[in-house]
């Protein structure tokens, strides 16, 4: 069983022994009397698992005793329970000291041994059978295993609220992927995408995740092993409320993003959106939000903020939440970035509130660490995918956020682990591309921070992707590193998807990236599209490698397009007689590349479909119906200046004489440093 078999998260303690256990036609999976109800439905998952790899589905029997020592694999629910059943030694000595997630396995080629004191620990070990009949088919290696977590919460949370808002099946494939992976939180980050029956104003237009989406989906996890929590941003982030007119007056300032503090309507609103929302929900915490309010106390709370100061008008509202909170019986998070310009008002905050401490950026070290574990309060760690804001997830970066902000958050007592998927702007990447680093996160927070990317790497392609997953897994990195080349890396995003949505003729992206840059784009993407299309007919997950084809594709024609505009601007700068005939070569070539845009699009809107609701695509075709645009635009230029109607490219006066060009959240930054200046 070496290298762990390649099971992820990779075991606290795995020894391997002789022999093979072999399934076949006549294998049991045996359910001890001690094991609920909620385990049938993870052995059932087994069982199917032993089928998709074998063709053979061995029967699930629950029995007051063990009709067999041979061929049978038992699981235990309670481990002094089986080992009474047994009649012999079971592995798993000491569980209860790794805490109540612990379980063991024992594989012999007589029969197969799982344990852990409750539902909970049985179920992880369920999942590591369910991967190692996935890697191994019908022969598994006999070996003993031992393992538990180093973080109790290991979850994700996905942004629901910019763009994209998933269908029910999509939200139950998550599910299915963290209890893989033994992940136990899922949060769905939202604004305004939820149906509030009492303000319906706020979701409407937005197909808005119902109450029943959320019942179904909540028994769904639940039956997994998963807590659903509910999430809802009660502070900042709150563009789309505060733009609708029976909103507008609980705005803090003219740029309509957070609600304030100084108006009682705010609490009523807020009161009433818990009470449409929360019911629908088992769990009783709730992430609250409440970050980057950076318009706060530069509105209508400005005089207040000028007599007590802006971190005790901030404080206020946290404490005014946490009240609304406990009122309907929810302990409540909060995102930490604002205590951390206010640390002194953290010990003032309520003993059972969580902090969560959120970084998207690689570092090797994280100071705000130390603040809220000197606080007493009980706090989270919460990196990113870095899969937002670029046409291809910033793998290197994710990577080492997640592996040294857990590491550093479990060496200093934090509780969980909160992996975030944002739509930063939009939601322009397909989920099929988060998938690596929402289980780069599962195995951080399970090993304390501790996993290589090598060992991930090594695992994760065969157990995601099947055969040729290796393969697969190389072109992935090969694509995220990518965003490390030269002009390519930006805080929070990469130039990837600036040069896709640049001014094609007068746009600053292109000067920045290096021919070497664009010529690596091209040889890549190839390459992977290639690998993509060989792993295709073995692959486990063909939607992925299709979404990743089409990530491929847009960062092909990004490439061209800033080549394109290069070529462009260095012809036209060189003057000449001719310059005519350059204007109206380089029109048409950006024709013919403005083109290429409609089947791009096609394919972008029906993998959209495939996983999301129709609702809020518009904004995105929307900003690609812009783009066209300006290609429309600089063609005419060019063949104005073929035309001899101007003298040479002038994108001053190109720019002047066209309307504003704005993308990714350049408007609203735009207005809302003309609010902070210091933003």
């Amino acid at each position: 069983m070496a290298e762990a078999a390649g099971i992820l998260p990779i075991p606290r303690e795995i020894r391997s022994t002789d022999g093979r256990f072999c399934v076949d036609e006549h294998t049991l999976i045996l359910l001890l009397p001690s094991c609920n109800e909620e385990v049938y439905g993870s052995a059932a998952q087994l069982a199917d698992e032993i089928r998709e790899r074998t063709g053979q589905r061995p029967k699930v029997v629950q029995g007051a005793r063990v009709p067999r020592g041979e061929n049978i694999i038992v699981l235990c629910g309670d481990v002094e329970a089986g080992r009474a059943y047994l009649g012999e030694s079971l592995a798993g000595e000491g569980l209860a000291a790794h805490g109540p997630e612990a379980y063991a396995i024992s594989i012999s080629p007589e029969r197969v041994i799982a344990a852990g004191e409750g539902a909970v620990a049985l179920r992880h070990a369920i999942q590591t059978l369910r991967q190692i009949a996935r890697l191994e088919g019908s022969y598994w290696p006999a070996c003993e295993i031992l393992d538990w977590p180093a973080l109790a919460y290991r979850g994700v949370m996905l942004d629901v609220s910019r763009g994209k808002v998933p269908t029910l099946q999509t939200l139950k494939e998550i599910v299915d992927c963290l209890a893989f992976f033994k992940m136990n939180v899922l949060q769905l980050y939202t604004e305004h995408t939820f149906d509030f029956v009492s303000h319906p104003a706020i979701g409407r237009g937005t197909d808005p995740l119902t109450s029943e989406d959320m019942l179904v989906l909540d028994r769904y996890a639940r039956e997994q092993g998963v807590q659903l929590m509910p999430n809802l941003n009660c502070f900042g982030h709150c563009s789309h409320l505060l733009s609708l007119p029976q909103y507008a007056h609980l705005a803090e300032s003219a740029v309509p993003w957070t609600l304030t503090p100084v108006d009682e309507g705010t609490y009523a609103l807020l009161g009433n959106l818990l009470d449409d929302m929360l019911p629908s929900f088992s769990c009783r915490t709730l992430n609250a939000g409440c970050d980057e309010t950076w318009d706060l106390g530069l509105g209508r709370s400005a005089s207040l903020a000028a007599e007590i100061g802006v971190g005790r008008v901030y404080l206020g509202h946290l404490l005014r939440l946490h009240d609304l909170a406990s009122a309907r019986g929810c302990r409540v998070q909060f995102w930490g970035d604002i205590l951390l310009h206010h640390p002194e008002l953290v010990g003032e905050l309520p003993d059972d509130v969580t902090l969560l401490d959120w970084h998207y950026e690689a570092q090797e070290s994280y100071s705000s660490l130390d603040v809220f574990a000197q606080s007493g309060r009980r706090f989270w760690v919460c990196p990113g995918t870095s899969s937002w804001n670029t046409l291809f997830p910033r793998i290197e970066n994710a990577n080492g956020n997640i592996r040294n902000l857990v590491r550093q958050g479990a060496e200093r007592g934090a509780e969980g682990m909160l992996n975030t998927d944002w739509g930063d702007h939009g939601h322009y990447q397909p989920l099929g591309l988060s998938w690596y680093g929402y289980a780069f996160g599962a195995a951080q927070a399970w090993s304390g921070g501790t996993t290589t990317d090598d060992e991930f790497d090594g695992r994760f392609g065969p157990l995601w992707f099947g055969p040729e997953g290796a393969q697969v897994i190389e072109s992935v990195r090969a694509l995220g590193a990518l965003n490390t080349l030269s002009g390519m890396p930006r805080p929070n995003n990469s130039n990837s998807i600036h040069m896709l949505l640049d001014e094609p003729l007068a746009g600053p992206v292109p000067d920045a990236l290096p021919d070497e840059t664009l010529d690596a784009i091209l040889a890549v993407t190839a390459g992977a599209m290639a690998a993509f299309r060989s792993a295709w007919a073995f692959s486990r997950d063909r939607h992925t490698l299709e979404e990743m084809s089409h990530s491929c594709a847009w960062m092909a024609f990004a490439a061209r397009k800033a080549k394109l505009t290069r070529q462009i601007r260095a012809s036209l700068a060189s003057g000449g007689k001719c310059i005519g005939d350059v204007a109206q070569h380089a029109a048409a070539a950006l024709q013919e590349l403005a083109d290429d845009l409609v089947p791009l699009r096609q394919a972008f809107e029906a993998l959209w479909l495939g996983r999301a609701r129709p609702s809020e695509i518009a904004q995105h075709l929307g900003a690609l119906e812009a783009l066209s645009e300006r290609f429309g635009l600089a063609r005419d230029w060019l063949m104005a200046i073929a035309r001899e109607e101007h003298a040479a490219l002038d994108t001053d006066a190109y720019l002047a004489a066209t309307p504003r060009y704005e993308y990714l959240g350049q408007r609203f930054w735009r207005q809302m440093r003309e609010i902070n200046p210091t933003l």
